[in-house]
């Protein structure tokens, strides 16, 4: 009987202990909620720079066809931006698709160094976010708003994280054990210090991890790559784990510590969602570009058609493919700079004439306008600009000096001194925009 009487005691524990667990999982799976997504995605419109709101019903001649803009079911796109550099520029860009229907994830990473189409001294996207924000205006409506010129439809939620907030989350999920690929040390601001080899990363290592580019060859592109599988390696431990440790504490601290439209309970529903996700079905791309230079700053160029075909097979959340149509990219087409709308400030381009950052600035959008310093510019030379077409040119092949005649004259007539031909001096190298191989 005694027997018996602690066997209904011990199953009745594990019954306690049972409806205790249902309970938390239940309360959890209350508490999460998904983010609100748009019923359908928004396109851009160059021609009005404002969302198409409808469109006619039946094609014509004069409008074409009507966009389909039907949204795939359980899909959201995210934007992340973080500050590495502690300027405020958010030099870490990411777009991602979650299909929470099949269970597939998408992260691509545009370079900091983007040229945007903007009439501004600075023209990378990595400047938009602070860039708005030293003017008065919003970063987080400035940085989707050129995210949208670039991918094509509007990102459903966003976040821009801070370097403490990244700190203090890697922290409570108890690390990430990553491989440093090399030895990485820079002491020419704050201090990163890193052994290679497989260990243990806090978050303040995390973060040098993500931040270091010195020495790297291939500098800001070589970062996306170790920020992409350090980011790989953590999904693949807690998928192997089985959960994210301390998630609601997490979701917490990034909820409270970032620029965002997500509440905790929204990252909370992303973490679970995720981990139904298996290792292979998680994938980081690098949007395809070339790095150039333009009035010796670094530059990097998205290539057009390579980047419409990744944002349609890895970002758009429509089942209609993205056009170039819907896009404002600047990019780069036999060595030329173009556009897929009008480019703006062209003379930007024109090395024969350089306008002072000043007058740059005051032609500038107001939310994005750079504060620059006042001086006074040294006089210029006067030149005659060539024609726009044509500011973009080699150098063209010299026509040889004609040979002397150097028949003797009559006796009478001193002969006169040989004429020595006139050597041809180059002209300048005048190819600005060199495409770095």
């Amino acid at each position: 009987m005694r027997g018996r009487k602690w066997i209904r005691w011990a199953l009745g524990g594990l019954g306690g202990l049972g409806a205790a667990a249902l309970g938390t999982v239940l309360l959890y799976t209350a508490w999460e909620r998904p983010p609100v997504a748009a019923a359908q995605p928004e396109l851009w419109n160059p021609e009005t720079e404002t969302p198409a709101a409808t469109a006619p019903a039946k094609p014509t001649a004069e409008s074409g066809k009507a966009f389909d803009t039907h949204r795939q079911d359980g899909v959201y796109t995210l934007l992340f931006a973080g500050s590495d550099d502690g300027t405020g520029n958010t030099d870490t860009i990411m777009v991602g698709k979650l299909d929470t229907v099949r269970h597939t994830a998408n992260f691509v990473s545009i370079p900091r160094d983007t040229l945007i189409n903007v009439n501004t001294p600075v023209r990378k996207l990595n400047s938009v976010y602070w860039g708005a924000v030293n003017n008065g205006g919003v970063g987080s409506e400035a940085l989707l708003r050129h995210i949208k010129k670039l991918v094509g439809f509007d990102v459903d939620c966003y976040a821009v994280i801070d370097l403490e907030a990244f700190q203090r989350a890697v922290d409570a999920l108890g690390g990430i054990w990553y491989e440093v690929p090399q030895r990485m040390y820079y002491d020419q601001g704050p201090v990163i210090d890193l052994e290679p080899g497989w260990q243990r990363l806090s978050g303040e290592q995390a973060m040098w991890l993500c931040r270091y580019r010195s020495g790297y060859v291939n500098g800001d592109i070589d970062r996306i790559s170790v920020q992409h599988d350090f980011l790989k390696a953590a999904a693949d431990q807690f998928l192997q784990l089985g959960k994210i440790p301390n998630v609601p504490q997490v979701a917490a601290i990034l909820a409270q510590s970032m620029d965002t439209n997500l509440s905790a309970a929204n990252m909370a529903w992303f973490a679970r969602q995720l981990m139904r996700c298996k290792s292979e079905d998680i994938r980081f791309y690098t949007a395809p570009n070339t790095p150039a230079f333009v009035h010796e700053l670094s530059y990097t160029f998205l290539d057009l058609y390579d980047w419409l075909e990744m944002i349609n097979s890895t970002l758009n959340p429509g089942t209609a493919p993205i056009g170039e149509g819907q896009l404002d990219l600047v990019y780069l087409h036999n060595g030329e700079v173009c556009c897929t709308t009008a480019l703006q400030g062209l003379s930007y381009f024109d090395m024969s004439r350089r306008p002072a950052p000043e007058a740059l600035a005051e032609e500038s959008e107001p939310e994005e306008n750079w504060e620059m310093p006042v001086r006074t510019p040294a006089p210029a030379p006067v030149r005659t600009p060539p024609p726009p077409e044509d500011w973009l040119t080699l150098a063209e092949t010299p026509t040889p000096a004609p040979t002397p005649d150097l028949t003797p004259m009559p006796d009478s007539t001193p002969a006169p001194a040989p004429v020595q031909p006139v050597p041809f001096l180059s002209p300048m190298d005048d190819d600005w925009l060199t495409v770095m191989e």
